[in-house]
């Protein structure tokens, strides 16, 4: 599995490669293309010569640009040159430096011979560089007229125009003619200039737009979509990615810092040139150093120490380059210090780095090691663009490579997300196949004991029933063979029989669901002893009114306040002596209560019949439901009342079987 997972790392990792390659490739062709042929749109061509004349004037009173001059230039020792050139013949100065009293004017001149496709209708021309550089002010003459200047009239100012940026002018006259080109500098400015280009206006026009894309809207495009992207996935990720996030967060916000001041560096006029350089410059320290961070982050390796040191000499560093502590003649010498600081101090956390990564199978961890290594050589190329020691018609690389470094970045913590969300997806997965399996096995143990308990309970309700039936009809009957042995009177026999059949019924009748209703239990009741009542001339009352369901109503308690009722009206039909009984209901808070009520004798049931078996079967009874059975005189009769509860406490005992609960009655 950990070798599958390698190789398609590497195949990833190719193909990162091989798209990296392509697309350097079309940037080199974009930004370098070949010399053509005329086509479709019109024609061009290259200008690799130029005559240069160098100006140094003392008086710098006069900084205004005349409007017209000779037509092939000032006069003066022209010389021929080749481009792409670079005047290097006074020592450099520096952005800010107004130390100087003098000027310098560099000219060029290109003698422009263009070519008409149709003479009735001639193309517009186009002068066309695809970089140049000028520490002050750039104008641009034909045939002696001035055509276009640059923003920065005062060259004293010393404004500073980054190498590479292009520039297209359509000249006024589409003939034969003198381009020159004015650099006003002051003293010790620097100028270069790559090949030019002339041709179709429309020709050029895609040029000029591809080349200004490719150098400023792409980077900026990419600063802003790697900032959103980071600050996006640092609010996704989650703690285990909060470092690598933030330092990648931070290594985006520098490189847009970067792309800022360094691409956009001519463009700031509102701020002194020497911020503008300081910006640039420490925004790629800083982005060197948290790409760098990013990766140590990745490869989990600490190494405090080491990054303590390193960020004091990076925090140092921009501290010893603000304009206001560094001298202008000392900041190149600061910044490449600067910079050979930020890229040699990583390299000794990289052993360790590869080493991590490596062991861990995560070669794809390795893409922005190899970025930022790549990063060394890029920067010395950049420094040495910056500071003229190679041809302008190079190209800065870090504002390509560096996003290169971020995206990298943004896919391993992907990767991470996208790997940590799928582990938890199938730790989701595992964990809920074993809580079904769990459940299932609960299901089939609850099943079964279900079935043990039914069982159980089955056998106890014949229990009780046999033993009931034994106590209660058994010993009836026995009593009724025992007198047919004698001389009993028949009808005694039969009231006696009578009385089993009556008990039998009511067994019966309790066992019948009632769905927790007494009063369909009660209504049955008188069903079965309104006969009873008839044959001994007795008036029944009934006053039962509905009540609240009784949920623990099973027909083992059903049974119980059958035989409860049962005992308490024989025992009014024997011995009191009354005429008439009274059955009620009613509700009592949580109670619901039950009233019968005779015209009898009354009696005290404490003092009169204390050691009654009947009494001690009712109490018995009505404690094993949880209720309370109470007798109380009246004016002339008694009355018995059975209170029982509307909800039954789980526990309690309600059959004959003891240890028998509610909530076990309820799955009976």
């Amino acid at each position: 599995m950990q070798a599958a997972v390698r190789s398609r790392q590497v195949f990833l990792l190719r193909i990162v490669g091989m798209l990296c390659l392509c697309g350097m490739v079309l940037l080199a062709w974009l930004l370098y293309p070949p010399p053509t042929q005329p086509g479709l749109m019109g024609w061009h061509q290259a200008l690799y010569r130029a005559d240069f004349l160098k100006q140094v004037i003392s008086d710098t009173s006069d900084t205004a640009l005349p409007e017209h001059i000779a037509p092939e230039g000032p006069a003066g020792p022209w010389e021929a040159i080749a481009l792409p050139y670079t005047d290097r013949f006074s020592p450099p100065a520096f952005p800010g430096s107004d130390a100087s009293r003098s000027r310098t004017t560099t000219w060029y001149r290109f003698m422009i011979t263009p070519q008409v496709q149709d003479a009735q209708d001639p193309a517009r021309t186009g002068f066309y560089l695809p970089a140049w550089k000028a520490q002050g002010r750039l104008s641009l003459y034909q045939n002696g007229v001035l055509v276009w200047y640059g923003q920065k009239n005062d060259a004293s100012q010393g404004a500073i125009q980054a190498a590479g940026y292009p520039l297209l002018v359509q000249l006024p006259f589409s003939g034969p003619s003198v381009v020159t080109l004015r650099m006003d500098m002051a003293d010790g400015g620097q100028g270069a200039l790559a090949p030019a280009q002339i041709g179709s206006y429309d020709e050029l026009r895609w040029r000029y737009r591809m080349r200004w894309a490719l150098l400023y809207a792409l980077p900026g495009a990419a600063a802003i979509i790697l900032l959103a992207a980071s600050i996006v996935l640092s609010v996704v990720c989650g703690r285990d990615l909060t470092h690598p996030c933030q330092y990648l967060s931070a290594a985006s916000i520098f490189y847009t810092i970067y792309a800022l001041f360094f691409l956009g560096g001519g463009r700031f006029t509102y701020m002194p040139q020497p911020w503008v350089t300081w910006g640039g410059v420490n925004a790629l320290c800083w982005l060197i150093t948290t790409a760098w961070l990013f990766c140590s982050a990745i490869a989990e390796v600490k190494s405090l120490w080491l990054k303590r040191l390193w960020l004091g000499g990076v925090a140092a560093g921009s501290v010893m380059t603000l304009p206001v502590l560094c001298p202008q003649a000392w900041l190149p010498i600061f910044s490449i210090g600067f910079y050979i600081y930020c890229c040699i101090v990583p390299f000794s956390m990289l052993p360790s780095l590869a080493a991590r990564l490596w062991h861990r199978g995560a070669l794809a961890g390795l893409a922005p090691i190899i970025f930022n290594l790549m990063l060394v050589p890029a920067l010395i190329h950049d420094v040495a663009l910056s500071y003229d020691r190679i041809g302008i018609d190079h190209v800065d690389v870090v504002p390509y490579l560096a996003p290169l470094i971020l995206f990298s970045g943004l896919y391993l913590l992907y990767k991470r997300f996208a790997d940590s969300m799928r582990t938890a997806e199938q730790a989701a997965r595992q964990l809920q196949s074993r809580f079904e399996s769990q459940e299932n096995a609960l299901r089939d143990s609850y099943e079964r004991l279900r079935q043990v308990e039914q069982r159980d309970l089955l056998s106890a309700e014949r229990q009780r029933l046999m033993r009931d039936m034994h106590d209660g009809l058994g010993s009836t009957l026995t009593g009724a063979i025992h007198m047919t042995n004698g001389d009993t009177p028949h009808a005694v026999l039969r009231q006696t029989l009578q009385d089993c059949l009556y008990d039998l019924k009511i067994t019966v009748d309790s066992l019948e669901s009632v769905d927790a209703d007494l009063l369909v239990l009660l209504a049955n009741l008188r069903y079965r002893l309104a006969p009873r009542f008839q044959a001994h001339g007795m008036t029944l009352e009934w006053s039962v009114k509905t009540v609240p369901p009784l949920v623990w109503l099973t027909p083992s308690a059903a049974l119980h306040i059958l035989r409860i009722l049962q005992e308490v009206i024989a025992n009014i039909i024997k011995h009191a002596g009354a005429d008439r009984i009274r059955v009620a209901t009613t509700v009592d808070g949580q109670a619901v209560v039950i009233f019968v009520e005779d015209n009898g004798k009354g009696f005290v049931a404490n003092k009169q019949t204390a050691g009654g078996r009947g009494l001690h079967n009712i109490r018995w009874r009505a404690q094993a439901i949880n209720s309370r059975a109470h007798w109380s005189a009246l004016a002339k009769g008694t009355r018995f009342t059975l209170w029982m509860p509307i909800q039954q406490p789980d526990g309690a005992v309600t059959t004959l079987s003891p240890g028998m609960s509610i909530s076990a009655m309820k799955r009976l």
